[in-house]
């Protein structure tokens, strides 16, 4: 039986009987047979803690499917494409005035006085970035205690590809490209994923 005979069986026998009793008409009974099937449905629905250990899962057998199908330049294109729509999604869209080569400057030393390493040079500014060890999310887990900033895997699984953590180099990108006009790269230097205790990256503006 399935769910909709099982609550048409129910309506019949008499347990709702009381609708009837008081006269409410077909429209009213189709109504609460609705919602009683939505919330039979809403109280059938896999717990959260459930999904985010079979999303971590299916994260993992993801990543070790692309290493096996995917070359590395594939890899690191996607997993960029997907960082940057995270970043979208959480500050959205970039405004369409690019910044001014004052804002980029101001941008730059606000990073210099932050501890960052940054390397200047005739065509190209290289900067050492990380998250740092104190970062924390928004519910207070802090990557010194071992806790990715990734919502979807913060805690785990083990054995989980280094591939995943190129996401996070998408999602620098698109936070550094809005303080430029130039062209942004970023490579990954390490992370908490890959055995690291910090998220490293070494990002290059170009300056043509």
């Amino acid at each position: 039986m399935n769910r909709k005979q099982f609550i048409k069986k129910i309506f019949q026998t008499g347990i709702c009987g009381c609708g009837a009793v008081m006269g409410f008409g077909q429209a009213a009974d189709q109504e609460w047979i609705r919602d009683l099937e939505k919330r039979m449905i809403d109280g059938a629905e896999t717990p959260p803690w459930a999904k985010v250990e079979k999303a971590e899962h299916w994260f993992k057998s993801l990543m070790e499917n692309m290493d096996t199908l995917l070359d590395k330049e594939t890899k690191i294109e996607l997993m960029q494409a997907c960082g940057r729509a995270c970043f979208i999604r959480a500050f959205g869209v970039a405004p369409e005035e690019k910044p001014t080569a004052e804002e980029s400057e101001k941008f730059l030393q606000s990073l210099k006085s932050r501890g960052y390493e940054i390397k200047q040079e005739k065509e190209m500014v290289t900067v050492i970035y990380n998250w740092g060890r104190d970062h924390q999310n928004p519910w207070g887990l802090i990557m010194r205690d071992g806790y990715c900033m990734c919502p979807l895997v913060e805690k785990g699984p083990p054995g989980l590809s280094p591939t995943f953590c190129y996401c996070s180099t998408g999602y620098v990108k698109e936070s550094f490209q809005r303080y430029f006009q130039q062209t942004v790269t970023v490579a990954l230097l390490d992370s908490l994923k890959m055995g690291g205790k910090d998220c490293v990256f070494k990002v290059q503006i170009s300056k043509l």
